[in-house]
């Protein structure tokens, strides 16, 4: 007796944890995949294949949601280099760095629903934003930012961009902290540049945070920005701002189509499980090189 509860012990301590991770993993992803090949008329339930996936993808939401989400990731790169030209600034502690600091990290910090409500007043066609430039004689840059189609989503990418530009600042900052000095010290006896050190130095010393923080920020363009265009746009104007998550509530809640709901969710952890498995093998890559 005593034999076997050292042999199957550990497994004991570990099955609350497993019973967790099932219940609200595998078991949730199982239901996913089933719902996103099955139709549910009622109570029956009658396995579809991919016709659900095809529905989705002959949507023209559908098309409009994948382009958004493509111009969202083209704000990633904007904000990693954000990031490190600003933690480059701070890392040379210019004065006041502490104070700019906690002005760039303080937006990271506010609720999405709060700097949604406060960004769609402010740009409203009479908001704050336009009435300023009016008012100094700059009527032609007054335009309607959130109700003309071809400039509401470049307007939610760039409220994103100032909402989370301040985590890239703060990580990448605190990685440059942890910097051996004396590398920087010898590259200024040798006279080497500002840019110079960020690209012989910084860039890859940092470069296993750089790649955690681009595999992060791709996730969260990818399945965080629900808030944003729920909050501001709502999809609109004409459907300009949907992106997957919102078009996965409109379909489940505003149109009852679940299964079609499930398929595009599928679509979004596929694309998810891509970017991670590129992260690691360019990961993997590196240390291979590096050895």
């Amino acid at each position: 007796m005593a034999h076997k509860l050292e042999k199957y012990g550990p497994y004991l301590y570990i099955l609350p944890a497993l019973l967790i991770v099932f219940c609200v993993i595998v078991y949730p992803t199982l239901a996913l995949l089933w719902g996103s090949v099955t139709s549910t008329d009622g109570s029956s339930v009658q396995f579809v294949g991919l016709q659900n996936f095809i529905s989705a993808f002959e949507d023209p939401l559908f098309q409009t949601a994948i382009l958004n989400n493509l111009k969202l990731f083209l704000m990633v790169p904007i904000l990693t280099i954000l990031s490190l030209i600003i933690s480059t600034l701070l890392f040379n502690k210019i004065k006041g760095w502490k104070f700019y600091r906690a002005i760039v990290f303080f937006p990271y910090i506010l609720s999405i629903s709060v700097v949604g409500i406060v960004f769609s007043y402010i740009l409203q066609y009479n908001g704050i934003i336009n009435t300023v430039l009016r008012s100094i004689g700059m009527d032609w840059a007054a335009l309607d930012w959130l109700g003309n189609p071809e400039l509401a989503m470049g307007t939610v990418c760039a409220v994103v961009v100032w909402k989370q530009l301040g985590f890239g600042v703060v990580v990448l900052l605190a990685r440059m902290l942890s910097i051996d000095v004396s590398l920087y010290e010898s590259a200024e006896l040798d006279g080497a540049s500002e840019y110079r050190k960020l690209v012989n130095i910084t860039i890859p010393q940092a470069r296993s945070i750089i790649e955690f923080y681009v595999v992060i920020t791709l996730i969260e363009m990818l399945s965080w920005v629900f808030s944003y265009v729920f909050v501001m746009t709502s999809g609109g104007p004409g459907g300009s701002t949907y992106i997957l998550e919102y078009l996965i509530y409109k379909k489940a809640f505003g149109g009852g189509n679940y299964n079609i709901a499930q398929a595009i969710s599928v679509v979004i952890l596929l694309i998810a499980a891509v970017i991670i498995a590129v992260q690691q093998l360019l990961m993997h890559k590196g240390d291979d090189e590096n050895e």
